[in-house]
């Protein structure tokens, strides 16, 4: 195993390595792998690309792949949870109506339905804002209706807990209200990291994922 490399399993229609220079300045002692939104597909439960990677970080759809998939993870790895999902459809997330309805607008209005959903992520720059939509324009429509219904149809069995994990959450988050925490009652408090002043966007949550990174 690689004990000074960081595995980052994106989110949908993202790909984490745009900011990399970002992550760099986070995490300089480390390698980066980063799984693209790209590797996910066309079986997220694959869960391809985190290798032999020390440390695990998923954001939001990534985090539902790898919770179906802990079996694929081994036990002395880390794995940080960012906006964790277990069952998008529930505990105040999205109903299944507004995921077809997001589903129908990709096929239609690619650019325009991402737009929308690039404003649910929270207070982010404008540059920031377009620069992961003009990532998420490189896949088709169909990959990213893809995306959305592994999102609807889905879910973790999150009923036991796992050591080497920590699950953080943003008090802000209109993708993934912090109600989802409710689903993770089997984790242990200390695990659990709520972010109250943190919406969506991944780059807020970058210090947070540097201090999880070091615990035991």
């Amino acid at each position: 195993m690689n004990s000074n490399e960081i595995a980052w399993v994106s989110g949908w229609a993202s790909d984490i390595s745009i900011w990399e220079n970002r992550i760099y300045e986070h995490f300089p002692n480390f390698s980066h792998r980063f799984v693209d939104y790209f590797d996910l597909l066309p079986d997220p439960d694959e869960l391809r690309g985190i290798g032999e990677s020390s440390i695990v970080v998923g954001w939001s759809m990534g985090t539902l792949a790898l919770l179906r998939n802990l079996h694929k993870i081994r036990e002395e790895q880390k794995l940080i949870l960012i906006c964790p999902i277990a069952d998008f459809c529930a505990k105040g997330c999205w109903q299944p109506s507004a995921l077809r309805t997001t589903k129908q607008g990709v096929l239609q209005n690619t650019e325009q339905t991402l737009m929308s959903f690039s404003a649910l992520m929270g207070n982010i720059e404008k540059e920031e804002r377009e620069k992961w939509v003009e990532n998420a324009m490189r896949y088709s429509p169909k990959q990213l209706a893809d995306g959305l219904d592994y999102l609807m149809q889905k879910k973790a069995d999150v009923s036991g807990s796992r050591s080497n994990t920590k699950l953080i959450f943003g008090g802000q988050d209109k993708v993934v209200p912090l109600a989802q925490k409710e689903l993770f009652s089997s984790f242990p408090k200390e695990s659990i990291v709520v972010c109250e002043n943190s919406g969506h966007w991944l780059l807020d949550f970058l210090p947070y994922a540097l201090n999880a990174s070091k615990f035991r």
